[in-house]
């Protein structure tokens, strides 16, 4: 049986190191903050805790009433919490990779938090929300390009960008549930007041239902955005490795080849930990969804 190892960091990357239990630690703070904004938010915006917006309702409410739906609520984010804990305890696995791509998370996410405060107190500057999405999405990509470039496999280029994901997936979901929270007497009368999702709520009402539907938002992120951002990573893993193809040599890429292939079954153990946590989220995701949970 091979051993598990960790994988040698590229000196190219040394300075993008974080200690590994730093990075536990900094989601488990975050969740924390999350689970905190969320109860907040059921005791300022007690309907937040219902279904809102025009479709089916939750059946959550129905089966527990609204003090019971909280709790089932900050139980469920407890699950997330949780999980996500759990994958970023494996992260030591691939040495050169997450760093890279929790780093970048922190780019994408400050960028989100930035822009949405911005175009929150400020509503008439709203098209910057549009621009602001291209820089979190192309921070998947740059990881995944910077990484498969180091490591000279596509998997790294993956695997930074699904770190990038559980980073900003954190990030996105505090600022979301944050800012709802911070600038909800501004929101009442400008985004939210013309949103067809809550076309027969005003005052605390509407504010429950807006922040109630961004709370399913928040959900479907944290389901969704380590996906997502793999791909990016692998999309920009490939334009990385495209472009090293056209100056590397061939016998230098035979040496790269034989010096790293002995870490092989480290690599398919560095990703195994990020498939089992995403077929998770997307199992539960289903049932929220066949349930009507959310």
């Amino acid at each position: 049986m091979i051993a598990s190892v960790p994988e040698a960091v590229s000196p190219r990357f040394a300075r993008w190191q974080w200690p590994q239990g730093s990075f536990v630690s900094f989601l488990a703070a975050g969740f924390l903050v999350l689970l905190a904004l969320i109860e907040i938010t059921f005791l300022r915006f007690p309907s937040s805790r219902l279904s809102s917006g025009t479709g089916p309702k939750a059946n959550v409410a129905i089966w527990f009433g609204a003090d019971g739906a909280g709790l089932f609520y900050l139980g469920l984010g407890l699950v997330y919490a949780a999980l996500y804990i759990w994958v970023s305890a494996q992260s030591w696995r691939l040495g050169s990779a997450w760093p890279v791509g929790a780093i970048w998370g922190l780019v994408s996410g400050a960028i989100w938090l930035v822009v949405s405060a911005i175009t929150d107190w400020f509503p008439e500057i709203g098209a910057l929300r549009p621009v602001s999405l291209l820089l979190v999405l192309g921070a998947p990509v740059v990881a995944g390009l910077l990484s498969a470039r180091a490591g000279h496999r596509l998997l790294a280029g993956a695997l930074a960008g699904f770190w990038c994901g559980v980073v900003s997936a954190v990030l996105i979901a505090g600022t979301i549930v944050g800012l709802d929270n911070a600038f909800a007497a501004t929101l009442m009368h400008t985004n939210w007041l013309h949103d067809p999702t809550c076309p027969q709520a005003a005052g605390p009402a509407l504010a429950g239902c807006e922040i109630g539907d961004d709370l399913g938002f928040v959900a479907v992120e944290l389901t969704f955005i380590p996906l997502v951002w793999a791909s990016l990573g692998a999309l920009g893993g490939a334009v990385g490795l495209a472009a090293t193809d056209r100056t590397v040599s061939l016998k230098t890429r035979e040496h790269v080849e034989a010096s790293t292939s002995g870490a092989v079954a480290s690599r398919h153990s560095a990703a195994r930990a990020p498939i089992i946590f995403v077929c998770i989220l997307l199992t539960l995701f289903l049932v929220e969804l066949i349930l009507k949970l959310v």
